[in-house]
């Protein structure tokens, strides 16, 4: 006899489904954006009701969060695997650089991701994503501070988010050029760190 019953569905796993939101909401908020994506856009495009996206996420804002940190985690890798491949703090930074870029190259939605102006964005979800985009200029700081440990932490600290600001708009600048080949571009960037590094070193007691 044959069974003619269709086979049942398997469900999916709580770390699948995570998954399976994430990439969902990531592709609604980069191209409807933040404000014009709801829960019901998420669940609807994942196949699923509202209730589950709040079991798992809490919120849009904590959904859109959780795409955040998702997408820096290779990031913050990276630059961590640039800055551990050298001892010199020039080909550290360059290589660094490089990788950063290379997300951009790679990947630019991903990117908007993580450094699209999020300035319409505040309270408990705007102190958040600053707080992950700190954690990127942490890894600078603390790259600088291993060369010069005897600077002022609060310059090191400032230094590092000047440096992580210009990567960033760079980078903006980079995606209206995209002729621009990415070496020359971590050049760019690289000439612009070495003099006010060089200054902070020789300022060294």
């Amino acid at each position: 006899m044959v069974d003619d019953d269709p086979p049942r569905r398997r469900r999916m796993t709580r770390t699948a489904r995570e998954q399976q939101l994430l990439d969902v909401a990531e592709d609604l908020f980069l191209t409807a954006g933040y404000e014009r994506t709801s829960i019901e856009d998420i669940a609807r495009a994942a196949g699923i009701t509202r209730p589950v996206v709040y079991e798992h996420y809490g919120s849009k804002e904590g959904i859109y969060l959780a795409c955040v940190r998702r997408a820096r985690v290779p990031l913050n890798e990276a630059l961590q695997t640039a800055f551990e491949s050298s001892q010199d703090p020039a080909e550290q930074f360059a290589r660094g650089v490089d990788a950063y870029y290379t997300m951009l190259e790679g990947d630019p939605s991903r990117w908007r991701l993580l450094f699209s102006p999020h300035g319409v964005l505040t309270g408990p979800l705007a102190d958040d994503l600053l707080r992950e985009r700190f954690r990127t200029t942490n890894l600078i700081a603390d790259l600088i501070e291993a060369h010069l440990p005897d600077v002022d932490p609060q310059r090191i600290d400032a230094f590092a988010h000047a440096i992580s600001g210009s990567v960033e708009q760079l980078g903006r600048w980079w995606l209206a050029h995209p002729e621009v080949e990415r070496a020359t571009v971590v050049g760019y960037q690289v000439a612009f760190f070495l003099p006010a590094f060089e200054a902070m070193r020789t300022s060294c007691p």
